[in-house]
């Protein structure tokens, strides 16, 4: 349960300083707006590897098996 309300005060928080982000300044907005494109790059990666793994049928740099002679 401790886990639960530390996760909960987090996103309230959040929640404050989204708020908040109309009188913010400059600088502080450009800093959210950064940190938001690179949490989206983060997912965005790691749908797009998701998707290479799951669906493409085939790897296409699988190693070749050399048969004895």
């Amino acid at each position: 349960m401790e886990a639960k309300q530390e996760f909960q005060n987090l996103i309230e928080k959040l929640w404050m300083k989204l708020q908040g982000l109309g009188q913010a300044s400059p600088l502080e907005v450009g800093a959210f707006a950064v940190l938001v494109l690179f949490v989206a790059t983060f997912l965005f990666m790691i749908l797009l590897c998701c998707i290479h793994c799951c669906c493409c049928g085939k790897p296409k740099y699988q190693a070749s098996r050399v048969q004895p002679v």
